[in-house]
């Protein structure tokens, strides 16, 4: 069976382990002429680098075309590419009467990860990982068949699958090559191997070592969460960002926004909100309402800007501290139309006592009396003055003279709550 062509190898290098666009597309070229030349492995590499960012990283700004990526690999499976067959299959791209079965492909690509080449090695992980062994050995899925259903079937399947993926994804990782490193980490969560969390440490490390945009900014997550170790974190977050990738740039702005690893600075956590909020982290866009509804930093408050951003947030997640400004500006007309009816249905997502302890100040007291104003007068909801008292009293608590004003305005009596 034909081997992937050292020229091949080359460019499949260039695009998939460099994290440079310029040599990433330096590599398409070299694709382009191997192509050109009739090898058909350089069709199928080529094919993946138009299907999107599960195929190749973003940050090499090729463009999404599907029907071209899919034609290409099409095309490099017609001319007898074993890499464009498991390719095809991965992709779901249907193929009539290929001229390699997949048996044979699959057997290639593996004899190749077993001689050291770090992309076959991915593809024979990933034909474990996903499955696609019981469609490569139909024998095999006879065999699960027999004995299992439903659950039980993808549990044994996994148990089975998950211990041969391991070695040929570590393969991968030594050649510095990230991509399946989020199945990596699926097949140590799932308990079915031996893999310890200082295994996932050490690759995780050796990735963002390489450059992985994407291990860096989960090395630095994981040396946050795991050790709050804030230098480190906040170096591995700069890598990440430094590389490309823009919704890095909202770990950075949480490390300026509270002086994480870094001295403090609420503008240039603001300019990295708006960069991650604009390459769409929900996240990023609720800090930018926030921003703006607070007026942090050297950010005016301005409610429109505010109420424009949290719905951003909130429409994809219903972000409960989205909710909870909303209900905030809808009930005071601030930067949009009074409507007590739309307050209340955003207060009434954080009602519960979990959400309302993780309130912060000066929100936890405008929510408290925000949510003394609907029940006590009724506003939006059923009137209930004892409920909307209680909210009060809490907003009198952390100093709020409005809700002290409107606490005045109701008695306990003999036959219970009334409104003076």
């Amino acid at each position: 069976m034909r081997q992937i062509s050292d020229i091949v190898k080359s460019a499949v290098d260039a695009i998939w382990l460099s994290y440079d666009a310029e040599t990433m597309h330096r590599g398409f070229q070299v694709l382009e002429q191997a192509a050109a030349d009739g090898d058909a492995d350089a069709l199928c590499f080529m094919g993946r680098c138009f299907l999107g960012e599960q195929y190749v990283w973003s940050g090499g700004g090729f463009p999404e075309n599907e029907l071209r990526g899919e034609k290409l690999i099409a095309e490099s499976v017609e001319k007898g590419s074993t890499a464009g067959i498991l390719c095809a299959m991965r992709a779901g791209i249907e193929i009539e009467n290929p001229p390699v079965s997949l048996q044979e492909a699959f057997e290639s690509i593996k004899a190749q990860a077993d001689e050291g080449d770090t992309f076959c090695a991915y593809m024979t992980a990933n034909a474990y990982f996903w499955g696609d062994i019981l469609e490569i050995y139909p024998e095999v899925a006879e065999k699960l068949l027999a004995k299992y259903s439903g659950d039980e079937l993808e549990e044994a399947y996994n148990a089975m699958a998950y211990p041969l993926a391991v070695p040929y994804y570590e393969k991968s990782f030594e050649g510095g090559l990230s991509s399946g490193f989020g199945n990596y980490r699926s097949i140590f969560h799932s308990g079915l191997t031996d893999v310890s969390e200082e295994r996932v440490e050490k690759y995780l490390r050796r990735l963002a070592l390489a450059g992985s945009p994407a291990c860096c900014a989960e090395y630095g997550k994981y040396l946050e969460d795991k050790f709050d170790n804030a230098a480190e974190a906040f170096r591995y977050y700069k890598m990440a960002y430094d590389k490309g990738d823009f919704l890095s740039a909202y770990n950075l702005a949480t490390c300026y926004g509270r002086g994480y690893g870094v001295e403090e600075n609420l503008d240039e956590a603001f300019r990295l909100y708006q960069e991650a909020a604009e390459a769409g982290d929900t996240n990023a866009r609720f800090q930018l309402g926030n921003f703006y509804f607070e007026g942090r930093g050297n950010v005016e408050k301005d409610y429109v800007l505010s109420m424009r951003w949290l719905r951003k947030a909130y429409e994809p997640s219903a972000d409960w501290r989205a909710a909870a400004e909303m209900g905030v500006m809808y009930q005071n007309g601030w930067g949009v139309e009074q409507d007590s009816n739309t307050a209340f249905r955003y207060l009434r997502r954080i009602e519960d006592e979990e959400l309302l302890n993780e309130l912060w100040e000066p929100l936890d007291t405008l929510v408290f009396t925000a949510l003394g104003v609907a029940y006590a007068y009724g506003r939006g909801t059923g009137q209930d003055i004892e409920r909307g008292v209680i909210y009060l009293d809490k907003a009198i608590e952390y100093g709020s003279e409005e809700a002290r004003e409107h606490r005045r305005h109701f008695k306990k009596g003999f036959f219970g709550w009334k409104q003076k």
